[in-house]
């Protein structure tokens, strides 16, 4: 059984009757990003190792942001880190300084990016790349979860949040179990 690195309660902030919209896959973010990471490649330097993951990245219709994933080694460098994108984008979206664990929201060309500032070594984000990984090989997959995000975005952000919470668990139980063949 996979644990789920999700804290309790976390779908009680998701509402039960707004909607989400998901917007097709758009080819042309994959320049936005490269000119994103050239940014943050200059703001953070050689410590931080920058991955584009999320719905954008597999080229799968999504709730339209560009996830960033931003990787550092250890908790020196995350602080170092954590203290240039406060200065440069002012408070975080979200901040759990016991994990530690950062998101910061920016506009870039119309399009909303998420910046994940991360430990490598995590939990979840050890899980957020075993994922990512397993399903950019997987057109068959990928097909199911668009479709899924698809068919709940209709329903409410609340049932959104669960059904691919749900999805990605059964995704990181076939991809540890081929991991341990």
């Amino acid at each position: 059984m996979v644990k789920q690195s999700i804290p309790k309660g976390w779908y009680k902030k998701f509402s039960k009757t707004q909607k989400v919209e998901i917007k097709k896959h758009d080819p042309e973010l994959f320049q936005i990003v490269s000119d994103v990471r050239t940014k943050f490649r200059k703001l953070l330097g050689k410590t931080v190792e920058i991955e584009h993951r999320g719905s954008s990245a597999l080229g799968i219709s999504g709730a339209g942001e560009v996830d960033l994933y931003l990787r550092v080694k250890n908790r020196k460098d995350f602080q170092v880190a954590f203290e240039k994108l406060k200065k440069e984008f002012g408070e975080p979206g979200s901040y759990y300084p016991d994990e530690p664990r950062a998101r910061f929201n920016k506009i870039y060309k119309g399009v909303e990016f998420e910046q994940m500032l991360v430990l490598e070594s995590a939990p979840d984000e050890y899980e957020g790349q075993l994922f990512f990984n397993y399903m950019k090989n997987k057109p068959e997959l990928l097909k199911k979860y668009e479709a899924i995000k698809r068919k709940y975005a209709q329903v409410s952000k609340y049932k959104y949040q669960i059904e691919k919470s749900r999805f990605v668990r059964k995704i990181l139980r076939l991809a540890k179990e081929e991991n341990q063949r």
